[in-house]
């Protein structure tokens, strides 16, 4: 795979509750139907762009992390390009095979819920056994290091760039998804897990931050980010699906009250990234990522699916209106080294910076797997409303 340009970005993901057979029952979600989408352009647009995303081996390459997930889920939900979902599969697959710590633990925990949304989506339960191991030896690291992925932070780029709360979150998702949307034997155990690692999230990052009380980007920080609390917001809306425990669904609630310090604008809403300040090389904090504005998005529909209350739906089809005015125009050159001959294309690009869209000079100006989480939320808002994915 060539190199990319940039720094990678973050992948933090959820999926499409639809569980198959095995899986746990769960009928009164959502507790109310959604209005319907109003982003079917945006969508169109989209879909047209996604076939332009250079593709090689299972690899999205203009990817900076969050494909093996979205790309997957995304395929596998709209029931089309059967060879590329396949061979996406077979990437993801691979990745989970291989030594935990041996590349990059991102690819494979984003792999790990690409595989979960594809036995949900299809029913096909042939890649459990590669999925067990996988959750299973993940699983023994996060005992052996405390449940709360501080240690260890120098060897893996999500740490250090998003924070220990908001990968551990990913994680606590792992366990929680697989629950949810597998279900079988080993259900209860996932769960357990899930609500185990949540506990101990909360007992080392949840506090006062400044004005608010939320989740730290890691012990002793005290500044308020998007990542970790929206991370825990989808956790938490999990975890109430999966337990009926009312606790974890005020928890998602108060969550979304926690970042609106980050909020900028309203119609469309937008909320600053910190971490990417420097990411992009930003002289100014109003800085918002695609993928941030994605997973708030997305933890905006699931605190909807739990509650029914419309002003969550509300703010992530704000949200959404945010994330269209994001589409640009960009040149492979610019985002994978050595392209030769260049092609260039539209897409969503990384970041807005004080209002104006990514630029090249900015480090990083486009990323496919934010492109394909934006579909996924896209696709996930309109099954709340009863509208095809």
């Amino acid at each position: 795979m060539k190199r990319l340009v940039a720094t990678a970005a973050v992948a933090l993901a959820l999926s499409l509750a639809v569980a198959c057979d095995d899986g746990p029952e769960d009928a009164d979600v959502p507790v109310a139907v959604a209005p319907p989408s109003r982003h079917a352009a945006l969508r169109d647009a989209l879909t047209d762009d996604a076939k332009a995303f250079a593709f090689e081996g299972g690899d999205w390459l203009e990817d900076l992390g969050d494909a093996p997930f979205f790309g997957v889920a995304w395929l596998a939900h709209r029931g089309e390009e059967p060879e590329r979902l396949a061979a996406a599969v077979a990437r993801a697959r691979t990745l989970l095979s291989g030594e935990l710590l041996d590349g990059d633990l991102q690819d494979k925990v984003m792999a790990a819920l690409g595989l979960i949304e594809h036995v949900a989506a299809s029913g096909d339960r042939t890649e459990l056994p590669v999925l067990d191991d996988f959750v299973d030896r993940l699983d023994s690291l996060t005992r052996t290091l405390g449940d709360y992925l501080e240690a260890g932070a120098d060897r893996s780029w999500a740490i250090r760039t998003y924070g220990p709360t908001a990968v551990t979150a990913l994680v606590a998702l792992v366990e929680a998804q697989y629950a949810l949307l597998v279900g079988g034997d080993r259900a209860a155990e996932r769960l357990e897990r899930a609500k185990a690692i949540d506990a101990k999230i909360a007992a080392r990052a949840f506090g006062d931050l400044g004005t608010v009380r939320g989740y730290a980007i890691a012990p002793g920080r005290l500044e308020l980010e998007l990542y970790p609390n929206v991370a825990m917001a989808m956790l938490k809306a999990r975890l109430f699906r999966l337990t009926k425990d009312e606790a974890y669904r005020l928890e998602a609630r108060a969550l979304y009250a926690a970042i609106q310090p980050l909020k900028v604008s309203d119609a469309p809403a937008r909320y600053r990234s910190p971490y990417a300040i420097e990411l992009v090389h930003a002289k100014t904090p109003d800085v918002s990522t695609l993928s941030s504005q994605n997973y708030l998005a997305l933890s905006l529909l699931l605190t909807f699916e739990i509650t029914g209350d419309r002003r969550f739906v509300d703010e992530a089809d704000r949200v959404l209106d945010a994330i269209a005015a994001m589409r640009g125009p960009w040149c492979e050159s610019q985002v994978i080294e050595g392209s030769t001959p260049d092609r260039c294309t539209t897409g969503l690009l990384h970041h807005v910076v004080d209002g104006r869209l990514a630029q090249p000079g900015d480090g990083t100006l486009f990323c496919s797997g934010c492109n394909l989480q934006t579909l996924y939320v896209l696709g996930y808002r309109r099954a709340l409303a009863n509208e095809p994915f």
